[in-house]
């Protein structure tokens, strides 16, 4: 059943007001007690993203709507499509813009967990932003206007008006970031080329060149040496460039100026190179704390910390307001902005809330502290080859836990079908692999 909002505020429930639909707001919200809270969710996206099948979108291995859940699909919480722009603890209160005319509301709280995650991170660099063939790859429509413009790039290419050395630039595909989202979108990318672009677009297949770009000294840097040296021996079999040790100074229109000062015009560049803050978290109050990277200090308990006017840092709002996921750190225990770590925190917040929601004002709450599980890490590389690492599950082995090949392509697959939240979604997905596996991609432009 669905909440009206006349019910709303007559209830004498708690309101639990969840600021972002990501891997921890919703998760928070389906497993929180309905029974003993009203939810309200705020968030300009009104679905959850499944973003480590985001890559296999922007090439047409899975269509967009098999990896997105709707909000309003969980029972007992009413969404409301809109987005945060000020946050009053004391008050507690939060004032939001709806998306639509841009009209100003307010949302009372008993309860409130900040879960906004966090956006990709330009670094400063001139011309990224609101470039048209610049692109992010963390929503939906980030993926969707990557293959567009893919397609884009082919059909223009193959037209006789074409002279060669534009036909060279619009098939020239830039990635910008070497970790795990790029490498599978490069990954995704050259099984594109090799199966389908081969295909439909024979006169052009040969001259594609995708380039990777990595500031540091290797691609894939959180995982196993061996198991980069692998991936990095696959790119370059497969002829897909890696420049490591090199920066992106400038984007001119349609141009990466390296940081040698070497240009390298592009059709397509993707860009993916860590986070930062959203606007809502950098214009918190100065009496709330930061932790790494400007993220909202928590306590163990994921508890808002902020100053108590005393020199002391106390729980903020008595301890009402949590943050989750991007948005949230420890100092004393930094954790990585996965979606492993956002969906734990999520479950342990709506447990805690659920059996011991009088210990959260308490200085010392008696209750179990959040404790994160690494699930080890993995990634899809094309041509139905994986790797998987799991060192980090136990460090104190002398022979960490990596696998590679296509053993781990297939375990990448079964444990992401697994985690799929509908059996709409655990029907469609393995349709639409077997889809592009037997009949192609589709390369339609519309």
């Amino acid at each position: 059943p669905r909440t009206s909002a006349f019910a709303r505020y007559f209830s004498s429930k708690e309101r639990v007001v969840v600021l972002g639909c990501g891997w921890g707001g919703f998760r928070f919200a389906q497993d929180i007690d309905k029974d003993k809270y009203d939810v309200v969710l705020i968030s300009p996206r009104n679905h959850f993203l499944f973003t480590p099948l985001l890559p296999s979108t922007a090439v047409g291995t899975l269509e967009f709507r098999c990896i997105q859940e709707p909000v309003r699909t969980i029972p007992g919480v009413h969404y409301i499509q809109a987005s945060c722009t000020e946050v009053n603890i004391h008050d507690r209160k939060v004032i939001c813009k709806e998306i639509f005319k841009q009209r100003s509301f307010t949302e009372k709280f008993d309860r409130l967990v900040f879960a906004v995650g966090s956006e990709t991170n330009t670094l400063g660099v001139p011309g990224v932003q609101n470039n048209s063939r610049v692109f992010f790859l963390k929503q939906l429509e980030h993926a969707r206007s990557i293959r567009l413009k893919m397609i884009e790039c082919f059909e223009r290419a193959s037209t006789p008006f074409i002279d060669q050395t534009e036909r060279k630039r619009l098939l020239t595909f830039v990635v910008v970031g070497g970790g795990p989202t790029n490498v599978e979108f490069a990954s995704e990318l050259h099984d594109f080329l090799r199966k389908d672009v081969a295909k439909w677009y024979p006169d052009l297949h040969d001259h594609v060149r995708v380039v990777v770009i990595e500031a540091s000294g290797h691609i894939l840097g959180s995982f196993n040496e061996s198991l980069v040296e692998y991936v990095e021996k696959l790119f370059a079999s497969r002829n897909i460039e890696v420049f490591t040790k090199t920066v992106v100074e400038e984007v001119k229109e349609n141009v990466a100026v390296l940081g040698d000062g070497k240009e390298l015009p592009f059709g397509v560049m993707v860009w993916s190179t860590g986070i930062k803050q959203m606007d809502l978290v950098r214009n918190m109050p100065d009496e709330v704390c930061r932790s790494q990277g400007g993220r909202l200090q928590v306590d163990e308990h994921l508890r808002l910390q902020g100053e108590d006017g005393k020199g002391g840092i106390t729980p903020l709002g008595e301890g009402t307001v949590f943050a989750i996921g991007d948005c949230a750190g420890d100092i004393s225990r930094p954790l990585p902005a996965l979606a492993q770590v956002a969906s734990q925190q999520g479950k342990y917040l709506a447990h805690f809330l659920n059996n011991h929601k009088e210990e959260a004002s308490k200085d010392i709450p008696n209750a179990p502290p959040f404790k994160y599980a690494h699930l080890g890490s993995m990634a899809s590389v094309g041509e139905w080859k994986g790797v998987i690492d799991a060192s980090d599950i136990d460090k104190s082995s002398k022979d960490p836990a990596k696998l590679k090949g296509f053993l781990a392509f297939a375990l990448w697959r079964a444990a992401y079908w697994t985690k799929q939240v509908s059996f709409t979604n655990k029907l469609l997905i393995p349709m639409y692999w077997f889809k592009s596996a037997v009949f192609g991609r589709d390369i339609s432009r519309f």
